[in-house]
């Protein structure tokens, strides 16, 4: 069956297409806070997904997978470095919490060496996503957040391209909400179904 244009035109210009550009990034460490800085400088991030583990269960007939728990691939963020490298400072510390000061502790001894405690370093990054209008409409809050590497930097006097730090975190779960947005029909609700009054 051939696609009806004039309904799609119609869906479309009902409910846009989302723009993978129209987006910020908010990170908070308990220890060292947020830095405004980092939501300018993230270039570019992955809305996580869920992965679902199964175990094989036989019975009568073919097999079936059961779900029984769930995953939550870790994610990474590129940001753009300033020239004194403040952002990539702002994660050294927070490694620094998790693995121990060593990085800057030169005294030997010491708790130099101490692995921090989880309530003490763990975190929350929030990604949300705009319209092209500018309105806020849906947020992915990553609970139990930390920095579990940073990647290595290349430098290279034959270049001229912005330097750049990738940051993988690791999450416990992710929760998401939809946000109300305003339309000339009134506000949609958290689930993007239109309020009848």
């Amino acid at each position: 069956m051939a696609i009806n244009l004039q309904r799609f035109i119609s869906s479309m210009n009902a409910q846009p297409p989302a723009r993978a550009s129209d987006f910020e990034v908010r990170i908070f460490c308990p220890k060292i806070g947020s830095v405004d800085d980092l939501t300018f400088r993230a270039e570019n991030i992955s809305l996580p997904g869920r992965n679902v583990v199964t175990a094989d269960n036989i019975d009568v007939g073919p097999q079936r997978k059961i779900g029984y728990s769930v995953i939550y691939p870790e994610t990474s963020i590129s940001f753009v470095l300033d020239e004194r490298f403040n952002q990539k400072e702002y994660f050294d510390r927070w490694i620094d919490e998790v693995v121990g000061p060593h990085r800057v502790q030169k005294n030997p001894g010491g708790n130099r060496f101490n692995a921090g405690y989880y309530d003490d370093y763990k975190g929350t990054v929030d990604i949300q996503n705009f319209s092209s209008t500018g309105q806020p409409t849906y947020i992915t809050s990553l609970k139990e957040a930390w920095p579990i590497s940073i990647a290595a930097i290349a430098l290279d006097w034959g270049s001229a391209d912005l330097v750049k730090l990738g940051v993988t975190f690791s999450y416990r779960y992710y929760e998401q909400v939809k946000v109300p947005i305003q339309t000339g029909l009134g506000t949609d609700d958290r689930f993007g179904r239109p309020i009848t009054t």
